[in-house]
């Protein structure tokens, strides 16, 4: 019987590595939502049937023996209540389809609808991971031992069939709680290093490399739909002095704060990033001259408005300097656009800074 459970085991090992790589890519604020709470709930439920597909068949009874349990701590364990009821809705009903509604069929219903309801209590009452997956396998056991030992009383070695399933779930108990701690972690770090690799640490704007494939993308959805592009190229005016006068961590509050009123003032199909030290990059899809013009005008005034923040009640202002493009109004070159913007940029810092410059007007408010 050892070896059979061993198979229980090394699954439980297998579905617990697949199922972590597939959640790596899931956002954590999809799988807490109603929906992904029953997408995880089924497959601890599908987790469950695999587990009894490699059953144990106790000789001359109708009781089965195996892991099914940790199906449903493992959701539990994932994402609560919704998706162990999900999970013990499915296995329950596996288990009564296959091997028929019996005394064994009975007892194990019960003891799915004990898991629920102790699962969810510990979920409740104790906070530490650790603490609630201890005491989550220990009134599993408490629970299954005495069942097992009564429905298996008649059978030659009831004991041993008991003291080697608990040693066999203890095992796998502690085992796979190192393997969810394990795989959660990677996963945390893998969402951790994935954003940090698009997103700009300091601003959480898209960064110059992830920027420069989204302009790609915008060049191929722009001339697929010929439609329109605009760009803002948009620098701090005399960011320098800011950083001289109060310190490059003021400087970095500034930063931070400006990222907010462009993430603010912009639309929120437009895609904003810091692509230098103080110079940052809009992209706006499909907005018409008038409109493109201004939100410009409105980032600039904005910004001028604001008061930044440095601490012990003080307050500075800052202006910025902005320069735009627009495919195909104000250039016939889609690829050169961010360079379009550009040269309108110098043209606003050499004309005064705090204004706002295409290749054709200047609008200082």
């Amino acid at each position: 019987m050892l070896n059979d459970l061993f198979i229980n085991v090394l699954l439980l090992i297998a579905v617990t590595f697949v199922a972590g790589h597939i959640l790596k890519d899931v956002p954590e604020k999809i799988i807490i939502t109603l929906y992904g709470k029953i997408i995880v709930g089924v497959g601890g439920g599908l987790m469950g049937i695999l587990l009894m597909i490699y059953t144990i068949q106790v000789t001359g009874t109708t009781t089965i023996l195996d892991l099914r349990f940790f199906a449903i701590m493992m959701v539990s364990y994932v994402g609560g209540i919704i998706p162990t009821i999900v999970s013990g809705i499915i296995i329950g009903i596996y288990r009564a389809v296959r091997f028929g509604i019996n005394i064994s069929c009975i007892a194990a219903l019960f003891q799915i609808l004990l898991f629920i309801i102790c699962f969810h209590i510990i979920d409740k009452k104790i906070k530490a991971e650790w603490k609630k997956w201890f005491l989550k396998t220990l009134i599993s056991l408490v629970i299954l031992i005495p069942i097992i030992y009564y429905l298996l009383r008649n059978v030659e070695n009831v004991q041993i069939i008991c003291f080697e399933y608990f040693l066999v779930a203890t095992f796998a108990g502690a085992l796979e709680y190192f393997l969810l701690e394990y795989v959660h972690g990677s996963n945390e770090l893998y969402r951790i290093y994935k954003k940090d690799s698009t997103k700009d640490f300091l601003t959480g704007l898209y960064n110059t490399r992830q920027f420069d494939k989204m302009l790609n993308l915008a060049f191929e959805r722009v001339l697929e739909n010929k439609g329109k592009l605009s760009c803002f190229m948009i620098d701090i005016d005399h960011f320098k002095k800011v950083n001289d006068t109060y310190g490059h961590s003021i400087g970095d509050i500034v930063l931070k704060e400006l990222a907010y009123i462009l993430k603010k003032n912009c639309r929120r199909i437009d895609v904003v990033g810091r692509i230098g030290g103080e110079e940052f990059c809009v992209l706006l899809f499909d907005c018409p001259k008038d409109q493109t013009f201004s939100i410009a005008l409105r980032i600039n005034k904005a910004v001028e408005k604001y008061g930044f923040n440095i601490g012990e009640d003080k307050f500075i202002n800052i202006t910025v300097s902005i320069g735009v493009a627009i495919y195909p109004d104000t250039t016939s070159n889609l690829e050169a656009i961010k360079e379009e913007a550009d040269m309108a940029l110098y043209k606003a810092k050499k004309s005064g800074r705090n204004r706002v410059c295409g290749s054709e007007i200047c609008i200082h408010q």
